[in-house]
């Protein structure tokens, strides 16, 4: 048996609304005043009211647009990567201290489980953190690279594998995104969506087995299915001027089409009834994505309500995302004695669905 038995989020410092954003981009990816109200537009119904940035970019107040406007020598992905080096480990650093309980000190950490697709550098960020913190130098590490907005659930189902064999085992999942550095000026449709939608946070998650005594959320299975139909229709690849994203206006309907009949192998394969399941713990991909979930599946809005609210306050932060949902619904639980189940869902690339489903102990 492996369960949850503490989580946290963290932002970086630099806290902007979505239309101080749009001030500062619409010069850039939009050359008209058509094309200025179209963008203003899309800012004001994307359901996001506040994100956050690892880099001051994305104020007016701040002069210098680097990663934007390609002044100076920041627009390269070294340059970015060197960011992203420094900023993700003080955001990693601040999720994990928020996340480990005052009993458990670095050093009794068994696993670290590191998990990012928007920087990579060797010695990696997670050789970074164990130094940082002091764990343990014989620790056991995995790093999930890449894999995008479903990845969180790819490290908890790692952290899963580890305490059902090792019943002792503590382990530590941390995801961080900075997302914010790959935003590109090139004015392309998947450019600015990015800007539109992306930004950057970071979560912690810590699992731990039958050998704790510490109550949480057990984790009881994971599902996950392939759809090729939408194999180029969300994608993440990288190039000299930094990480491109590729996300088409089919992907929401894609969801619409197959959305409901993964959800009903998924709680065949949990044995559990959709019932008994008050919140979905949904990766709030984009406010399309959300609605697209609401139209074809039994999933209500207000199910879903967790998500939305996620979604407005930091917008779509890739792998971190879905973790501050169940942090969310994990804090509404403590209140609620009707919340004893969860199934949470995030999408990526691929395209890629993965579920999992937890049970309050």
């Amino acid at each position: 048996m492996s369960k949850i038995t503490s989580i946290s989020t963290a932002v970086p410092p630099y806290k902007q609304t979505q239309m101080q954003i749009y001030e500062v981009v619409k010069s850039i990816h939009a050359d008209t005043a058509a094309e200025q109200r179209a963008l203003k537009f899309m800012y004001n119904s994307s359901g996001i009211a506040t994100r956050y940035a690892a880099v001051p970019d994305f104020n007016l107040e701040h002069k210098r647009k680097d990663l934007l406007t390609g002044d100076g020598a920041a627009l390269g992905l070294e340059h970015r990567l060197k960011i992203y080096e420094n900023a993700a480990l003080d955001l990693a650093t601040e999720a994990i201290e928020n996340c480990l309980p005052n009993d458990i000190t670095p050093s009794a950490i068994t696993h670290l489980i590191t998990v990012s697709c928007t920087g990579m550098q060797a010695p990696g960020l997670d050789l970074a953190i164990i130094k940082q913190l002091g764990l343990r130098p014989n620790i056991y590490r995995t790093s999930v690279n890449f894999m995008g907005c479903y990845a969180a659930i790819h490290g908890l189902k790692q952290a899963h594998y580890i305490t059902e064999a090792e019943p002792d085992a503590k382990v530590l999942v941390i995801c961080v995104e900075l997302c914010t550095l790959h935003f590109q000026k090139s004015k392309t449709v998947d450019n600015i969506t990015s800007t539109i939608i992306f930004g950057d946070g970071a979560a912690a998650v810590l699992v731990e087995g039958e050998g704790s005594r510490t109550p949480g959320w057990d984790i009881k299975g994971f599902y996950s299915e392939i759809n090729f139909e939408g194999i180029d229709d969300m994608a993440w690849k990288i190039s000299a001027d930094g990480f491109l994203m590729t996300l088409t206006n089919k992907v929401p309907d894609i969801l619409e089409a197959k959305c409901q009949s993964i959800i009903d192998n998924a709680l065949t394969y949990y044995g559990v009834n959709a019932s008994d399941i008050p919140f979905w713990c949904v990766h709030p991909g984009g406010r399309k994505i959300l609605e697209s979930i609401e139209k074809g599946t039994f999933v209500t809005k207000e199910q879903l309500a967790p998500s939305y609210e996620i979604l407005k306050a930091y917008g779509n932060m890739s792998s971190p995302t879905v973790l501050f949902v169940l942090d969310k619904i994990c804090k509404m639980a403590a209140q609620s004695p009707d919340i004893r189940k969860i199934v949470g869902m995030a999408f990526g690339p691929g395209l890629t669905l993965e579920t999992f489903y937890l049970q309050h102990a």
